[in-house]
């Protein structure tokens, strides 16, 4: 078989294989909904998540933990025509700053800064539509999620921590200095083909209300699956911000992760009723 005859097979076999329906589920990361019941998604950069039911899950950076403990969970309220969900998260970060002062790097935290003990709280709502629905030959697809969310840490012992004026940092650590910060954003996920997903979003952020101090962030992903438990996602996230001092700043930075996923088995209900059935 000469080259062209190989390439023209290609060409068909890619063709075919893009025109493949819809199979690889959708992220839920950012959405209203919930993983799957008794479902393990565990990422390496990602928080992992775990379906305590089909409308409930929990979730937590697990490889951070032991030095900034933390933990959310989602509840989606609704599901039919659309999904509304609430997000609320709870982390302690004083350990995690005391031990990034303790490195003496004055553009984060200046080694004589005082560390207040705090504890930091998350909450959202997201509404989340399919754009165009199920049928009987393709699965759901092009999921458009709204969500408008709130940060605030509360402390409980006075401290002194300079704002730090870094790309993406800066507007989630604002709330260290007593100040709050409120975000909206919208979200688009859906299916490439059979094998390959997508999602993008782009978010607005403002400390304490004031459109002087913002920041917008802007991220593309892309999901392939390697095999039926495992993932990879690549893509990019882009970050425009203003700073205290007057300052701005434009970043991008690559992304790219490692999702596993996990389906534990449902236990089999006991049978309470043994004496009850009737004998022959």
């Amino acid at each position: 078989m000469n080259s062209k005859k190989i390439f023209v097979l290609f060409l068909i076999m890619s063709f075919e294989i893009f025109s493949v329906k819809a199979q690889f589920e959708l992220w839920t990361v950012g959405t209203a909904l919930t993983v799957p019941q008794g479902r393990l998604d565990v990422s390496v950069f990602r928080p992992a998540q775990y379906g305590i039911s089909n409308t409930f899950e929990i979730s937590a950076q697990t490889w951070i933990f032991a030095v900034f403990p933390n933990g959310q969970v989602k509840k989606t309220w609704y599901k039919k025509d659309f999904a509304v969900a609430t997000v609320h998260g709870i982390n302690y970060p004083s350990w995690a700053l005391n031990m990034l002062r303790k490195r003496d790097k004055p553009d984060y935290i200046p080694v004589d800064s005082v560390v207040p003990q705090m504890l930091a709280f998350k909450n959202e709502v997201i509404v989340s539509k399919f754009l165009k629905k199920k049928t009987t030959c393709e699965a759901a697809n092009y999921l458009l999620s709204l969500k408008l969310g709130v940060q605030f840490a509360w402390q409980f012992k006075e401290g002194d921590i300079p704002p730090m004026e870094k790309p993406i940092i800066y507007p989630r650590s604002s709330i260290y200095q007593k100040k709050l910060l409120w975000y909206a954003g919208v979200d688009i996920d859906g299916h490439l083909n059979s094998w390959i997903n997508f999602s993008a979003d782009v978010d607005f952020l403002s400390v304490k209300f004031n459109m002087e101090d913002i920041a917008i962030e802007h991220k593309g992903m892309i999901m392939l699956p390697l095999t039926n438990s495992l993932s990879i996602l690549g893509g990019y996230k882009i970050f425009f911000g203003t700073y205290p001092s007057g300052s701005s700043q434009f970043a991008i930075y690559p992304l790219l992760d490692i999702s596993w996923k996990y389906q534990f088995k449902p236990k089999k209900a006991k049978e309470l009723d043994l004496f009850e059935k009737k004998m022959f």
